[in-house]
């Protein structure tokens, strides 16, 4: 499995970048010399404070876009071709990622607004060549909301027939629904599915991110 290199001197940025790749399962090491990298480290991290060592390291003060830049390197490229943003419509909008057709993130954001937000961290933290936003046809009051906010922001959605993405599931859990939408299919691999938790759930239905690094 691939790592990612953390090189700082950033007492706060070297915590946060740990905590965001602990809660995304991507495995780190810290390097002290770049000079005698592991030959299972793709990218090395390090905040703006810190110099230029080696032309395979990100340098941001953001622990989030970090890791987001750094993603594609781990799958042996420097940026993906298409990346996908799905939106599950709603008070609390669900959110999800596809790179290429891997996910790299699902989550409920707490308001539209804060959705907004991530949109906007989402699109300008990864890199790629082009990128779609897709939402759901449901919930038209809140559709319509997000729809107007995103046009407002220059982003014009695609609007994805979202019947089912929310079956066979006892709960709604907007963040795979969202998952679903940015798929752009409702079928799904297995009946007994809705017993599962969320992240057996997209572990079942897609290719992830911790899927993807360890093929």
């Amino acid at each position: 499995m691939k790592r990612v290199g953390i090189y700082t001197h950033n007492f706060r940025f070297y915590h946060e970048v740990v905590n965001v790749l602990k809660s995304w399962r991507i495995k780190s090491v810290s390097i002290d010399n770049v000079d005698h990298l592991p030959s299972d480290v793709s990218i090395i991290l390090s905040s703006n404070k810190d110099e230029k060592v080696t032309d395979l390291q990100i340098r941001t003060d953001s622990a989030t876009e970090a890791v987001r830049v750094a993603i594609p390197f781990l799958l042996g490229k420097e940026r993906f071709r298409n990346l996908i943003i799905g939106i599950d419509p709603g008070p609390k909008p669900g959110i999800a990622v596809l790179g290429d057709d891997i996910l790299l993130e699902a989550f409920e954001a707490s308001s539209i607004d804060s959705m907004m937000r991530s949109i906007r961290t989402i699109a300008a933290g990864y890199r790629y060549l082009s990128y779609t936003v897709r939402i759901g046809h449901g919930d038209m009051p809140n559709r319509d909301s997000i729809i107007m906010k995103l046009k407002g922001a220059g982003i014009v959605p695609e609007i994805v027939d979202e019947t089912n993405t929310s079956q066979p599931h006892k709960i709604h859990d907007n963040a795979v629904s969202a998952a679903r939408i940015a798929r752009g299919s409702t079928s799904f691999p297995d009946p007994k599915i809705q017993n599962y938790r969320r992240r057996d759930i997209l572990e079942l239905e897609f290719v992830t991110l911790q899927k993807a690094i360890t093929a």
